[in-house]
């Protein structure tokens, strides 16, 4: 084993030798160990090191390897019967990628694909909001948020996207009724700027992730933009990767609105991190139609592999038997409900806000306005120095502010935490906060 640690493509911030995870807790080189308070990369959710996990990795490795993405098997016949009990009612044609950015594609291709079968093959274009990161593919970046795109600005796809999104601070039930419906009307004011006749999708987080840190709509926004959707005959996209499989204490958050999208995008928890994997739930009338039209849909080479599906379905099976989803729920409202009244008042927290296990603290420089820090100041990521130092991981939101930045940290651990977990989280991340501030003076 080297002696020190060999650099990624281009050099990692964290300098950390991960050896081994059980549960909720990484363990470095040196004995360090870490609690895993952003699952990954908001991927954790039944804990690592589950022996049965294990056991079912060598069953199907010693039995099956590989086979042709066309093939069916058992290890996938399986996972699609487990989750037409997990997705919304229709959505029960499923098609499996390598992961979150592959799904994202593959969802925008086919409801490209879908317009074109019903004769509509000048509905080409895919709207979706300013601030959102849906994935690191050049179609996915195309429909992405500002910052993560500006490299490849001269060779990405010049589709529209609505600004604002839903409200970064919606004063929705205070003074301002009406102004996320004001967002979602801006949806239908771009649908007909654009002209109705070339929109083929509108793709969204139901709840914003890193790029927001953890924003959630007022419970009135989703059924409007649903509803602008199908008069303009619009496909409904919803990204779900990051907040799918129990994250936001439901199985899907679109479950929050009875939402039901033509097409949803799973990955991240999908496996719960022990294989990557990404999915797409669609609506199945809409594959009949792109059938009885004759139209192909290309796998990719991992496509519906063995040991993947098998390792879905053994970790969703986890969560009904562990009823997790309701843990999510039930175990992450004292976890913000703690988060709330240990940190809202510290003077480098502008919001903590979130659902389920899905939390952020918004980090800024002045409270009262809100006033991000300069990008180059760094601040998300001294504070998850900061926090590491002391044996705590928290995942970084940034961008939420455009072009001026914005830092804030995503709390979302594995399910599996109790009170102690939660305890430690909001003292060590007050701790950080404490080491940090001077230094921004």
């Amino acid at each position: 084993m080297p002696d020190k640690q060999e650099p990624l493509f281009f050099r990692s911030p964290y300098d950390l030798f991960i050896e081994r995870a059980e549960g909720a807790y990484l363990y470095a080189r040196g004995g360090r160990k870490i609690l895993d308070g952003g699952g990954g990369a908001v991927v954790v959710h039944i804990g690592q090191g589950r022996e049965e996990m294990a056991r079912v990795a060598a069953e199907v490795v010693g039995r099956i390897n590989y086979i042709v993405p066309v093939f069916d098997s058992a290890e996938r016949s399986a996972l699609v019967a487990r989750l037409k009990r997990w997705t919304p009612p229709g959505l029960t044609r499923f098609y499996f990628t390598s992961g979150g950015s592959e799904a994202i594609e593959s969802a925008l291709k086919f409801a490209l694909l879908c317009q074109k079968s019903r004769g509509r093959a000048g509905r080409t274009k895919i709207i979706s909001r300013q601030f959102s990161y849906h994935g690191n593919t050049l179609g996915a970046l195309s429909a992405g948020h500002n910052l993560r795109r500006k490299d490849y600005e001269p060779v990405l796809l010049d589709w529209p996207k609505i600004r604002p999104s839903f409200c970064y601070r919606c004063p929705w039930d205070k003074t301002y009724p009406g102004c996320d419906l004001d967002c979602a009307s801006a949806l239908e004011a771009e649908i007909l700027k654009q002209g109705p006749d070339t929109i083929a999708a509108f793709l969204a987080e139901p709840m914003m992730g890193s790029s927001g840190g953890a924003v959630v709509p007022v419970k009135e926004y989703w059924p409007r933009i649903a509803e602008i959707c199908r008069r303009y005959d619009v496909l409904l996209i919803a990204d779900e990767v990051m907040t799918g499989f129990g994250r936001t204490g439901r199985r899907f958050a679109v479950d929050h609105w009875n939402i039901k999208p033509d097409i949803l995008v799973g990955g991240k928890g999908l496996t719960g991190g022990y294989l990557p994997m990404g999915m797409i739930a669609v609506d199945a009338h809409l594959v009949d139609q792109c059938e009885r039209a004759g139209a192909d849909f290309m796998f990719f080479t991992y496509s519906n592999h063995p040991l993947a599906c098998a390792l879905a379905d053994k970790a969703l099976e986890i969560m009904e038997r562990e009823r997790l989803v309701e843990r999510a729920a039930e175990v992450g409202a004292r976890m913000g409900a703690r988060l709330k009244e240990e940190l809202s008042g510290h003077p480098l927290v502008g919001d903590v806000r979130g659902i389920g296990m899905f939390w952020a603290i918004e980090l800024v420089r002045d409270r009262s306005a809100k006033t991000p820090y300069r990008p180059d100041q760094r601040v998300t990521m001294r504070v998850i120095d900061a926090a590491v130092e002391r044996g705590l991981f928290v995942y970084p939101a940034r961008g939420m502010a455009g072009p001026a930045g914005g830092d804030a940290v995503m709390v979302t651990p594995p399910f599996i935490i109790g009170d102690d977990e939660i305890d430690f989280i909001t003292q060590t991340l007050r701790a950080a906060f404490d080491q940090v501030i001077p230094s921004l003076q």
